[in-house]
């Protein structure tokens, strides 16, 4: 939670920026309003994010639990008195996971729209990563690409680099995985790069992906896939594409008689998938980042009233998408509470960047933003559908691996 402080803020002009107590102390609404800030997307009443996201493309996924994880992290801030006094605000963007459209809506957003700053929850923010960092614009969210490690202003908990680790491809042999196949949607650099991590994580483990198909929803066949799987002999399937499709094309493999021993999925952990597909999504297995909604504890207690309170739309809140949003949301709140009461976008990079331990309160093991930036992560949880396919089960709470 945020506290609300007042003092007065016009002694902000005469202290340096290094002056992080007196900094500190000037939070109040009036207070913003009497120093003039300066900074695009503060007003003295509040401050305006932006908000990336594939909504539509082979990349979308549920526009309405990323937003109802957005939602839910803003409105525990903005009912504990906002950020320094202020209410936090966004508009999103559809950049349809395309780096183009990623660099479109980022421009709109920053030269039309006058955001602080961005969340994307997009596979293409390198369509926009060199444009914002030149123009020092902060950036928190998922780092589905290498560029997230490179630069400066951007911030995320988990990364993906040029270093791929062995842990999945642990994870499968201890399985029974000895021969894979990947099913990826067409032309999305941000998963094909993914897609790269896991065949080398697998063959460190001496598992072979002998066959990439690319699959795009409502127009490729699940039968067609189905059928290089079984021609590849392959035994695993990681899957990089919307698990519904997912279990489409995994139901035709169990009818064939040709199930497979493991099914690796990018996505998927979210209770609507149990609720509409049952058993027929039995058996796949979904590595998250954060800790398991099913170990509980203070910090997922938090979430769930948080997303009960401020998302009612999401149904549903035991789901991937919400829990990542979430996250990302509450690194830039985190920034925005470092950066005081007149907060610069310079400001906020700085301090944010020499943090030495975040946690998302509880949901994530902590993390270095100081030292930690562009390490690729090691350690995963993994939780599969079980039999019956009407619970997640914790089949491996913290498997670590090594980098390769």
């Amino acid at each position: 939670m945020f506290s609300r402080r007042r003092t007065l803020c016009s002694v902000l002009a005469a202290v340096s920026v290094g002056a992080a107590g007196l900094l500190a102390g000037c939070s109040s609404p009036e207070a913003s309003a009497a120093t003039g800030c300066a900074t695009p997307g503060v007003g003295a009443q509040q401050i305006d994010l932006g908000v990336l996201y594939p909504d539509t493309g082979p990349a979308a996924e549920r526009s309405d639990a990323v937003r109802g994880g957005i939602d839910a992290r803003i409105g525990e801030v903005n009912a504990a008195g906002g950020v320094h006094g202020r209410k936090v605000v966004y508009q999103w963007r559809d950049d349809k996971g395309s780096a183009t459209e990623n660099a479109m809506g980022a421009r709109d957003l920053v030269e039309h729209q006058n955001v602080f700053g961005l969340i994307e929850l997009s596979v293409a923010a390198s369509g926009s990563a060199r444009y914002l960092a030149d123009r020092g614009v902060p950036v928190t969210g998922l780092a589905h690409e290498q560029v997230w490690s490179t630069m400066r202003n951007m911030f995320a908990f988990t990364y993906v680099t040029g270093v791929a680790v062995d842990t999945q491809g642990q994870f499968v042999r201890s399985q029974g995985g000895r021969r894979a196949v990947t099913l990826q949607p067409a032309l999305s650099a941000g998963i094909s790069d993914t897609a790269d991590k896991y065949a080398r994580s697998l063959a460190a483990s001496g598992i072979p992906v002998v066959d990439t198909v690319n699959f795009t929803p409502n127009v490729d066949n699940p039968a067609a896939a189905a059928s290089r799987i079984v021609a590849a002999k392959a035994d695993t399937v990681i899957g990089l594409i919307p698990p519904d499709s997912l279990v489409g094309i995994l139901s035709t493999l169990r009818q064939a008689g040709h199930p497979p021993k493991v099914v690796l999925s990018g996505n998927g952990y979210d209770k609507r998938l149990l609720e509409t597909f049952g058993a027929q999504a039995a058996g796949i297995t979904v590595p998250l980042v954060y800790r398991p909604l099913e170990l509980g504890g203070p910090a997922i207690q938090t979430y769930l009233e948080a997303m009960n309170r401020y998302a009612p739309q999401v149904a549903q809140p035991e789901n991937d998408s919400s829990v990542l949003a979430y996250i990302s949301t509450d690194i830039f709140l985190e920034g925005l509470r470092l950066a005081d009461a007149c907060p610069t976008r310079q400001g906020f990079i700085d301090r944010l960047r020499a943090q030495n331990s975040y946690d998302a309160g509880g949901l994530i093991s902590p993390i270095s933003f100081r030292t930690g930036a562009g390490r690729p992560t090691t350690c995963y949880s993994f939780v599969q559908v079980n039999g019956s396919g009407n619970a997640f089960l914790v089949v491996e709470p913290d498997l670590c691996g090594n980098t390769l």
